[in-house]
């Protein structure tokens, strides 16, 4: 997954801050949908109220189109946005997570599991953060 730089952007008539990051890449070939995997979004430090918001690029390896076909997660604190058409071969699209660390204090670790047309076990993404 590629690195991500972060920046602080502040919300029109909000004061609460929201941390925005740039785009990680996961490649989803056969392998993936035969067993599964599992990659974290590390979202950094963030003050207590704050929201961050990553993305990251679901890159279709397989030779035919993929679908998520639905997601869950273990906490309302965070969530997935992401279009439900198929991913062409070859093709890409965006999963736009945001966390809202109202409420959260401390080193965070939320699990999303997303279940994807063909996929025998779920895609796995853990968001971490630390909330200060």
């Amino acid at each position: 997954m590629a690195i991500a730089v972060a920046a602080v952007v502040a919300s029109c008539g909000s004061r609460h801050a929201e941390v925005v990051h740039v785009t990680d890449v996961l490649h989803v070939d056969g392998g993936v949908l035969a067993e599964g995997a599992a990659d974290t979004l590390r979202l950094g430090r963030m003050r207590q109220g704050e929201k961050a918001v990553k993305r990251l690029r679901i890159e279709n390896g397989c030779n035919e189109p993929i679908v998520i076909v639905r997601h869950a997660t273990t906490c309302g604190c965070v969530v997935p946005e992401y279009e439900r058409r198929p991913i062409p071969a070859g093709g890409s699209t965006d999963i736009v997570f945001t966390f809202d660390s109202r409420g959260e204090y401390g080193w965070q670790m939320k699990l999303l599991d997303f279940y994807l047309s063909s996929s025998a076990r779920p895609l796995k993404i853990y968001v971490e953060a630390e909330v200060e």
